[in-house]
């Protein structure tokens, strides 16, 4: 039987942007991505630490090392810049899968990955 596992996730990243009038989509540093295991494209939860939204988006590569966590379309009405989210990516498995977790600080650098 197959269960949906935590895969990836950036924890604490600083919302650094929003485009109200983009296609929709989260934009993420290309390194964080990489160093969380998360793909262009992939579909993410992402919760707003802040006020406690939750929404599902998928991702769009930003720029490498720009430190850049964007929000666009109406996921830009779930957060300020300045808001800490929590982005989540999962995966279907059979059996029980090993996550991958960086944990950022208010400059979206990393400090912790586990």
């Amino acid at each position: 039987m197959l269960n949906i596992y935590l895969k990836s996730k950036i924890h604490m990243a600083t919302v650094t942007g929003k485009k109200l009038f983009y296609e929709g989509s989260i934009e993420i540093d290309e390194e964080l991505m990489e160093r969380a295991g998360i793909s262009e494209g992939e579909m993410v939860l992402v919760v707003n630490v802040n006020n406690a939204e939750r929404f599902v988006t998928y991702v769009i590569k930003g720029k490498r090392g720009s430190r850049e966590i964007n929000l666009n379309g109406a996921a830009a009405r779930l957060a300020e810049e300045g808001d800490r989210v929590i982005i989540m990516a999962f995966t279907l498995s059979e059996t029980p899968v090993k996550s991958k977790t960086i944990i950022l600080n208010d400059k979206n650098e990393i400090v912790q990955e586990k």
